[in-house]
């Protein structure tokens, strides 16, 4: 199909976002990738070609790390990216229809080794792997063997690791360049076993080692962070730099999936969470002494909450906590389960409800209560 025959299915596309923005009232961004990869299967490649594009994937952080990285990568120029954080193919397409030479983009874990194949990027950062949406991604090692795959061969890619995580350091392990960042070591909540020879890892104080070589004794930058957000700046940073950007301190805020909004006179910090890792790191950061937890269990928040075991509760123990959410009856088991005494109610509403005028409320939220809430 000639040149001409691409021209014609942006114009398409384009027209489609206009009247999906104009007569349906909603974005128009996947819309147009949509209708551009119906009509152009190899649109993703072609629009690749002659531009930078960086990549950025994981279980965590991948939306507030994309903004982060764009806003570094801006200092060079316009970016093509997605700010409503679509990372299918798709929303990749939809993306690269804009004419930057640069281009951020945030793609979803199991899509990675196709982006990579089709985009030639020239930087792929890597946050982290770990237990999400269990009935699709299935064992992280399912993840980090694809990943393997493609990394062993995109020869002409830089990958930005964190290679305190194990299965980060084994994807990239005969990856041609690799730029391995380490944080001071810290335990992986699924690295038990080591996934390049499956014996045991040997774990001292966050830093891992096995008989096969595999190991975060070794890297090529080390850095302090506190938390996870702090260590996806930092590997945005060494990513931009890559590519001719200065150094930026970020505010903490933009790299965490936070909003503070106003119910019924009570001030309520909202906080996305949805798996092991992020509720870890999220139940970190409870101060109030008045909590709404929100579990749901669609599919982008994963149907299986057996997770919910895997993270531990304790902090919450001594506060007001309300649950609320389709799945609530299983949060407030699992708290019951670690002796954390909870109320339950039928949606969030009635959940702010049930503390008095004025109350300052931490509100942790499953991945599409966050959406819905924070409209």
């Amino acid at each position: 199909m000639p040149k001409r025959g691409l021209k014609r299915a942006i114009l398409i596309a384009l027209i489609s976002s206009w009247a999906s923005k104009t007569f349906l009232r909603k974005s128009g961004e996947t819309i147009s990738g949509r209708v551009l990869l119906a009509l152009r299967p190899s649109a993703i490649e072609e629009l690749s070609n002659d531009r930078i594009i960086l990549l950025v994937s994981g279980t965590n952080g991948k939306t507030s790390t994309t903004r982060f990285l764009t806003k570094l990568v801006e200092q060079l120029g316009g970016v093509a990216t997605s700010k409503s954080g679509s990372n299918l193919s798709y929303g990749v397409a939809s993306s690269l229809l804009s004419p930057h030479r640069y281009a951020v983009l945030e793609v979803d874990e199991l899509h990675l080794p196709g982006m990579i194949a089709k985009t030639s990027p020239r930087v792929v950062v890597m946050l982290n792997l770990t237990r999400d949406q269990l009935h699709r991604m299935h064992e992280v090692k399912k993840v980090a063997d694809r990943w393997k795959k493609i990394a062993d061969l995109a020869h002409e890619t830089t990958f930005v690791i964190d290679i305190d995580d194990p299965f980060l350091n084994y994807a990239t392990s005969k990856a041609k360049n690799v730029v391995r960042v380490s944080f001071g070591g810290r335990p992986h909540p699924d690295g038990a076993v080591c996934p390049q020879c499956g014996d045991y890892l040997n774990w001292i104080d966050g830093q891992y080692e096995c008989l096969c070589g595999l190991t975060n004794k070794y890297s090529d930058r080390k850095y302090v962070a506190q938390s996870a957000s702090e260590r996806n700046a930092i590997l945005a940073n060494v990513a931009g730099y890559i590519v001719g950007t200065s150094w930026v301190d970020p505010d903490s805020r933009e790299l965490e999936r936070k909003v503070e909004k106003e119910f019924h006179n009570r001030k309520v910090s909202i906080r996305l969470t949805k798996n092991p890792a992020s509720w870890t790191e999220a139940l970190k950061s409870i101060e109030a002494q008045r909590v709404i937890l929100v579990l749901n269990a669609r599919e982008v928040d994963g149907i299986d909450t057996s997770w919910l075991f895997d993270v531990s509760f304790e902090i919450l123990r001594n506060r007001k906590i309300v649950v609320t959410g389709e799945r609530a009856m299983d949060m407030q088991y699992r708290l019951h389960v670690e002796g954390i005494e909870s109320s339950r109610v039928a949606n969030f509403e009635e959940a702010v409800l049930q503390f008095e005028v004025g109350s300052e409320i931490q509100a942790l939220t499953a991945y599409t209560a966050f959406f819905e809430l924070s409209k």
